[in-house]
């Protein structure tokens, strides 16, 4: 009899630096992590390895709240320096006016 496997898939860009998409799935074979698989021609990695398809699951959905957490504070660090050059060209521009 087959054992069914409980994966987690990540797709990832080739330096493995930026996340694009995770899945479940249950596997009819055996995989080990680091394992890639083709599904419609996109390349996927065998991320997670769990007994339930709940627990492989949360721990995708850990994995999704993480990098968009790097995510939003890169974006926030980003706005809130050209905020403050906006800010440093907008002061420049009315100690210009006043002189």
């Amino acid at each position: 009899m087959i054992k069914e496997t409980h994966i987690g898939l990540v797709r990832m860009n080739e330096s493995k630096t930026e996340l694009y998409g995770v899945q479940y799935m249950l596997s009819k074979w055996d995989r080990n992590l680091g394992d890639t698989l083709n599904i419609d021609g996109t390349k996927w990695l065998v991320g997670i390895i769990g007994d339930t398809k709940n627990v492989v699951i949360s721990a995708l959905n850990e994995i999704v709240k993480k990098h968009n957490s790097i995510i939003n504070k890169k974006n926030y660090q980003k706005k809130k320096e050209e905020k403050c050059i906006m800010n440093n060209i907008l002061k420049n521009v009315m100690k210009d006016l006043n002189l």
